[in-house]
């Protein structure tokens, strides 16, 4: 089964590499929402709510994006998945069209029999188009790599796109920051670290948000996804911001139920020259259960204002998002291999601050998930990094501390102007329980172009 998930996530990872290449020069992306259901024998069936973010090619009808798959149904809150989908859309008319995807994503987590953690879907539906929403209403078939969660379901997905072909009548406002978490008060007493990232889009009142963050103390293991529906209001370089929280959380021994959390903050942010530090604090709780915690939150983070690459209006400079896809492996008898993701978070010409995901798919490590910062500097091709982070799941640093510390070196050779290929080699400096000393990691950078205020 070890070779067989190698092999799946080998040939997905080739894909996406063939897929997202030919999305480059696209300008038009969608937020995806989805639900389906498994069948963990003999516990029941598991909910999960899948979130990703898809590129369209310019001028075929298909796809490729990031997705996350969390449980909200059922009695495993925490149970989380990460990973990759492609897809396209074949229209019958305006309005309809057929819809067929594919996904791959690993991890696990609240106990779950998830094996080693791949967990591949194939799913279709009947979509229908309005402006930019779209329904879609199918079926979907799932297997988990040990066999014992696996099942078919109907498939409900919600799409919203967004298009820059053309400039948008406003520039979308958007942020992206850091999350540092502390809570004092919560169902277990006992002071709690997270840390984490987040992002936001601004419209004139209104803002939504989404926040991922992992407990780094004595509930290693534990980690939330959350969304926000909010207002705001800007006075001079103050910006006060109040909103609503849903989402799902779990893991590292927090009674979470079936996953579903509740809650709402309030935030103070100070700007300056495109940066921003924002103070929060807020509440979030267990929908059925009786986990809850405070938590005061420091970020640091940056804002845009997007629109088409082809606006030419003063203020607006061509700009490049970036993000990383890459297989991340752990050398030694304890060795494992992950998926994942990374993105600058600040750039300047050599320096940059970076945010990075993974998440285990061998060596019976469903369940491990990481969440890191790296502060890089980069010559030409060759580059250095410090990472800090989290680690856990998996029967690694499991409801103890969950720390970690990596120096690295690698290099970043451009393949285009918009894709290139990086290595590293791993040392794990520190880490609060045992795990493997170094490692190895391969990927590739996409560069999507937009234009920046």
């Amino acid at each position: 089964m070890r070779l067989s998930l190698s092999v799946i996530s080998t040939k997905l990872f080739i894909l996406i590499i063939s897929c997202t290449a030919l999305t480059l020069e696209a300008q038009q992306t969608s937020v995806n929402f989805d639900y389906l259901t498994v069948l963990e024998a003999p516990k029941g069936p598991i909910g999960f709510l899948g979130t990703g973010v898809s590129l369209y090619h310019s001028e075929l009808p298909i796809y490729a994006g990031i997705r996350l798959n969390n449980a909200i149904v059922g009695d495993r809150g925490g149970y989380y998945t990460f990973g990759y989908h492609v897809g396209g859309q074949v229209y019958l008319n305006k309005a309809w069209s057929v819809h067929p995807r594919m996904m791959f994503t690993t991890g696990g987590g609240a106990e779950s029999n998830d094996g080693s953690g791949g967990f591949g879907t194939v799913a279709a539906t009947l979509d229908y188009s309005y402006k930019n929403w779209n329904i879609g209403l199918g079926a979907q078939s799932s297997y988990v790599s040990t066999g014992i969660i696996r099942g078919s379901s109907p498939y409900i997905t919600l799409n919203r796109s967004i298009n820059f072909y053309t400039p948008r009548p406003n520039p979308l406002q958007t942020q992206v920051f850091t999350n540092t978490v502390l809570s004092f008060f919560n169902e277990h007493n006992r002071p709690t670290g997270f840390i984490g990232v987040g992002g936001r889009t601004f419209q004139v009142q209104t803002f939504q948000s989404v926040y991922l963050t992992a407990a780094v103390t004595d509930l290693g293991g534990y980690m939330d996804v959350y969304g926000g529906y909010g207002i705001f209001k800007d006075l001079g370089h103050v910006r006060l911001l109040l909103e609503a929280n849903a989402g799902t959380g779990g893991g590292g021994r927090a009674p979470a139920g079936g996953g579903a959390l509740y809650g709402a903050q309030a935030e103070f942010q100070y700007h300056v020259g495109g940066y921003f530090v924002g103070l929060s604090n807020g509440w979030l709780s267990s929908l059925n259960e009786p986990f809850h915690f405070q938590f005061t939150s420091f970020r640091l983070g940056t804002e845009f204002s997007f629109n088409s690459s082809s606006y030419k209006a003063a203020g607006f400079t061509p700009s490049n998002l970036s993000i990383d896809n890459s297989i991340r492996t752990y050398l030694g008898e304890s060795g494992f291999s992950n998926i994942g993701v990374g993105f600058n978070l600040f750039k300047t010409k050599h320096w940059s601050l970076r945010g990075e995901s993974y998440w285990a798919f061998t060596d019976m490590r469903g369940a491990y998930a990481e969440g890191l910062f790296g502060c890089r500097y980069q010559y030409n091709f060759v580059f250095v990094e410090g990472q800090l982070g989290a680690g856990a799941g998996g029967g690694i640093n499991l409801w103890n501390g969950a720390g970690l510390a990596f120096l690295n070196a690698g290099i970043d050779f451009p393949l285009s102007t918009s894709l290139s290929l990086n290595s590293r080699v791993l040392y794990n400096v520190y880490s609060t329980t045992a795990f493997p000393t170094y490692g190895i990691q391969l990927g590739f950078e996409l560069k999507i172009p937009f234009t920046k205020a």
